[in-house]
C-alpha cells in the first residue's frame, strides 16, 4: 500500500471518528432535562416551591413542556427557565459546612444559586399545603441521592412580612423538629423517600417552613422553602 493510501485511509477514519463525536454532541445538547447528577432530594410534603411548581408545571404541560398556572411559577420559569423546575431537588449549596447564615445572605433564603434566584421572590401567591397548628403530620422528603446528615425544620416568626424576601431573623431562633438520618421507604410520589412524623408549631394564617439538610459525609447542604395556610 502506498503512502498516499495511507494517509487516505487514516484521515478517512478520523473524519468518521470527529462526525461520530460531533452526533454525540448533538444528542447532548437537545436534551430537555438537566443531569440528574446535581439532583439529591427535598420536601414532597409540604411541598417545598420548587416541586409545587414543578407539578405546576408538568400537570398543565402539552407534550412535555412545562406550562404553569400559578402566577409565581410562571415568572420563575421566565426568569430561571425548566432547569430549577426539573431540578426542583437540587437547591444546594456543595460549600456551606454547617454555616448557613453565613452562606446564605437575607433575601437568598429560598433560592442559594442564582439558577434559583426566582423562587427567592417574597408574595403570598406561591401554592400552599394547608396545615393544621399543633397537628402531628408525616413529613417526606424525596430520597433522588442518598446521603446521611440532620434534617431541621424552622417556621417564620409570627411578625414576619411575606410581602418581603426571607430573612435569617425571619425565622424562629430554633427549629421546631429535628431529626437524625430518619429511616427511609419505598412509594413516594417520586419514588424512595426519607419521612419522619414531627409536630407542628402552635401558628395562623401564612407561612413559611424552612427546612435544611446539613450533610455529614459532605460540606453540602440543601435548602427548602415551603409555604404553608394553618388553618
Amino acid at each position: 500500500m502506498t503512502l498516499y493510501k495511507k494517509l487516505g485511509r487514516v484521515r478517512a477514519t478520523a473524519l468518521v471518528a470527529a462526525l461520530g463525536l460531533l452526533v454525540a454532541a448533538a444528542i447532548v445538547v437537545v436534551q430537555p432535562n438537566p443531569p440528574a447528577a446535581y439532583a439529591h432530594g427535598g420536601l414532597t410534603y409540604p411541598a417545598t416551591r420548587t416541586y409545587a411548581c414543578y407539578v405546576d408545571g408538568i400537570e398543565n404541560g402539552q407534550g412535555g413542556d412545562l406550562n404553569p398556572q400559578n402566577p409565581m411559577c410562571q415568572n420563575a420559569l421566565a426568569v430561571n427557565g425548566n432547569y430549577p423546575f426539573y431540578n426542583w431537588f437540587g437547591n444546594l449549596l456543595s460549600n456551606a459546612d454547617g454555616n448557613h447564615q453565613e452562606v446564605i445572605p437575607d433575601g437568598n433564603l429560598c433560592g442559594p444559586q442564582e439558577s434559583f434566584s426566582a423562587f427567592r421572590e417574597p408574595g403570598t401567591q406561591w401554592p400552599t399545603t394547608t396545615l393544621t397548628a399543633g397537628q402531628t403530620i408525616t413529613f417526606q422528603y424525596n430520597a433522588w441521592a442518598r446521603h446521611p446528615g440532620t434534617w431541621s425544620q424552622y417556621i417564620t416568626k409570627d411578625s414576619w412580612d411575606p410581602s418581603q424576601p426571607l430573612a435569617w431573623d425571619d425565622l424562629e431562633p430554633a427549629p421546631f423538629n429535628e431529626v437524625a438520618n430518619p429511616p427511609l421507604r419505598s412509594g413516594g410520589p417520586q419514588g424512595d423517600e426519607y419521612y419522619w412524623d414531627a409536630t407542628l408549631p402552635n401558628k395562623s394564617g401564612y407561612h413559611i417552613i424552612y427546612s435544611i439538610w446539613t450533610r455529614s459525609d459532605s460540606p453540602e447542604a440543601f435548602y427548602n422553602c415551603a409555604d404553608v395556610v394553618f388553618g
